[in-house]
């Protein structure tokens, strides 16, 4: 059975690109998909029990991911919160995401092919999704 993950993130191309590697690489589902803070947290609130992953870029052009990792903060269990960045490097914002509630972290540039690696597990074991203890 397929991860379902809700991408959050503000660039059509970046958008594209991860869908397209998600699917194809780690072969989850794409259930939804959000632009800005708003619409994710929409999506989330009419959506609660669709997802297993939420993806969430944390420099959004309007809102910010921050905003949607905390809202995710009574997910069910099973339901893990990712957070790509491209400042992954920076400790106080590592912290920061965990203290909201990120299971994760992973810099898009250089750490892409770890947060497949993980779904693919995930999704190849066919077992129920749980998500790893960040190296973060």
């Amino acid at each position: 059975m397929a991860l379902k993950v809700f991408l959050v993130e503000d660039s059509a191309a970046q958008r594209a690109y991860l869908a397209q590697t998600l699917m194809t690489e780690a072969k989850v589902d794409i259930v939804g998909i959000a632009e800005t803070e708003r619409q994710a947290i929409d999506w989330l609130d009419h959506n609660a029990d669709r997802w297993d992953v939420a993806l969430v870029d944390l420099f959004l052009g309007e809102g910010t991911g921050a905003g949607v990792i905390q809202h995710c903060h009574d997910r069910r269990p099973g339901q893990s919160v990712l957070v790509m960045t491209n400042h992954a490097q920076n400790d106080a914002l590592l912290h920061h995401c965990k203290e909201l509630g990120a299971d994760a972290v992973y810099h898009k540039a250089t750490e892409l092919h770890e947060l497949v690696a993980l779904l693919q597990r995930s999704t190849h074991q066919n077992a129920p999704w749980r998500p790893e203890p960040s190296t973060a």
